[in-house]
């Protein structure tokens, strides 16, 4: 979709929640009324567009989901230059974060900046008669689809948190938390008043091209597997076994890619595996990184540092080394099960043989960095040279939510319900050529294939602390579940009650 950097409209219109000095809090609202704004379908496009722009920022989903779901679980370390290098994210994986940590920080404020998007966009077209009707119900339907990710992306980290659902006015900064439970209702409300005004995924397609028209903007299919998603998380099993039993039945557009190695390639971005993938451009920027710029900036915190030239010395290599995979996490894979290597790098792998793009990976580094087990190099973020641009200007997507997840998902909650579960299992072993599961433990046949399938997504600390397994993850205890809320944020609004950590 049409990609814009932060309106000048939505700074005059959207009161930022939590992102306010207190002088600020004595300071008159700017008053532009909806009036005088949303006069046409145009108009409220360009306030849609804002409302998504928080999730390919920088500090948002470009980082933070490897960040917390890969690096702060078993399955990575942190890398970079050592454990000094971004030490707020060591300070996360050893479980000792504080309350002045910039990585929670920037967590809690750049959702609400959504949330408040959002809201303001809501507020400004429902019964707006200068709006059609269609524009209407679709973009409010994006809206409250957005608002619900934004806020699952809040709760899954912080717990319970304040539920906005207005425009606030600078009176109502300072509203308590709302329990976790209400707002996992206000995620599920948002989502199934969503989901049956959005288009289909195969209404995006030209007919005659079959190129995705409006990639990245939220489809029914996106708003229905969240929900499936909230309902695990929620341990719903049977909400959630019946909604993905529905999604699998009837929704025959989404499938797995023929080739598991490709999902994370350009062959695979928005295909037919793709549900809800994160949209990023490969233009040319500056050379610094961040929301100045319209790409993505994980490709290269995931590079390795070091290569090897054709007469095996070694020499610099294009990434920061961030994002290890750990031996635990190789150990996990079967023999012969072919999503090992499309998600691991060894020292002296060759990437893309036989092409100009070819290189030889070194990982040797790693072990003078301060990592005495053995890690390696993370591949399915990793991009040749030719689709590479400076700092934050790559081109790759987030791929948030893929056919596999729906399919893991109907495996697990059929697990806890006595339905099927081996049919999710199966269909993605047998992708990558694998027999069916031998295992009688059906949660356990589960947990494996989800840590194999999804390895290096973001979903493994998270799946280890919905499951009561974070004592998987050395330093985890119950108390460090939630993390803390940030001093910044409680001195802004003191009615916020600090999380236990």
């Amino acid at each position: 979709m049409k990609k814009l950097n932060i309106l000048t409209i939505a700074i005059a219109l959207i009161t930022l929640l939590g992102s306010c000095s207190q002088d600020l809090l004595d300071t008159p609202a700017p008053n532009i009324s909806d009036a005088s704004f949303f006069t046409s379908d145009e108009a409220a496009y360009d306030v849609l567009v804002g409302v998504y722009d928080p999730l390919s920022r920088y500090n948002y989903s470009q980082i933070h989901e490897w960040m917390i779901g890969d690096v702060v679980s078993d399955d990575a370390e942190k890398g970079g230059e050592g454990h000094g290098d971004w030490a707020e994210c060591q300070d996360l994986k050893n479980f000792r974060a504080n309350t002045e940590n910039s990585i929670l920080l920037a967590r809690w404020r750049e959702p609400y900046v959504g949330i408040n998007r959002a809201n303001k966009l809501i507020e400004g077209i429902d019964g707006n008669e200068n709006i059609s009707m269609d524009v209407q119900k679709r973009y409010i339907a994006e809206a409250k689809f957005l608002r619900a990710w934004y806020y699952f992306h809040l709760v899954k980290v912080f717990g319970g948190v304040p539920i906005v659902t207005s425009v606030l006015q600078p009176s109502e900064f300072t509203l308590p938390r709302n329990t976790e439970a209400e707002v996992y209702a206000q995620i599920e409300k948002d989502l199934k008043e969503a989901a049956p005004e959005l288009p289909f995924k195969t209404e995006f397609k030209d007919p005659v091209t079959l190129i995705d028209q409006e990639a990245g903007r939220a489809t029914r299919g996106a708003a229905e597997a969240m929900l499936i998603k909230m309902y695990v998380f929620q341990e719903k099993w049977s909400e959630a076994a019946t909604l993905a039993q529905s999604f699998i039945d009837n929704y025959d557009w989404y499938d797995l890619e023929e080739n598991y190695a490709d999902v994370f390639t350009k062959k695979g971005e928005n295909g037919v595996e793709s549900i809800f993938e994160i949209q990023h451009l490969g233009v040319e920027g500056d050379d610094e990184w961040g929301d100045s710029n319209d790409g993505n900036v994980t490709a290269i915190y995931q590079g390795s540092r070091e290569l090897y030239n054709g007469d095996g010395e070694i020499v610099s290599g294009w990434g920061w080394g961030f994002n290890l995979p750990t031996q635990d996490l190789y150990d996990e894979y079967e023999d012969g099960d072919l999503r090992r290597e499309a998600t691991i790098i060894d020292d002296k792998d060759v990437l893309w043989e036989g092409s100009d793009d070819e290189e030889i990976i070194c990982t040797k580094h790693i072990n003078s960095i301060g990592y005495d087990a053995k890690v390696y190099h993370s591949k399915k973020y990793y991009i040749p040279a030719s689709e590479r641009l400076n700092m934050s200007n790559s081109s790759n997507n987030w791929r948030a939510i893929r056919f596999a997840d729906v399919l893991l998902w109907h495996a697990e909650a059929n697990a806890h319900t006595g339905g099927d579960w081996e049919y999710g299992v199966n269909r993605v072993r047998a992708r990558v050529g694998l027999d069916p599961t031998s295992s009688a433990d059906a949660l356990e046949a589960v947990y494996h294939e989800r840590r194999v399938e999804l390895a290096m997504e973001g979903h493994r600390y998270w799946d280890l602390v919905r499951t009561g397994r974070g004592n998987l993850m050395n330093g985890y205890s119950d108390n460090k579940r939630l993390m803390p809320i940030p001093q910044a944020e409680i001195g802004l609004n003191p009615n916020l009650e600090q999380n236990p950590y």
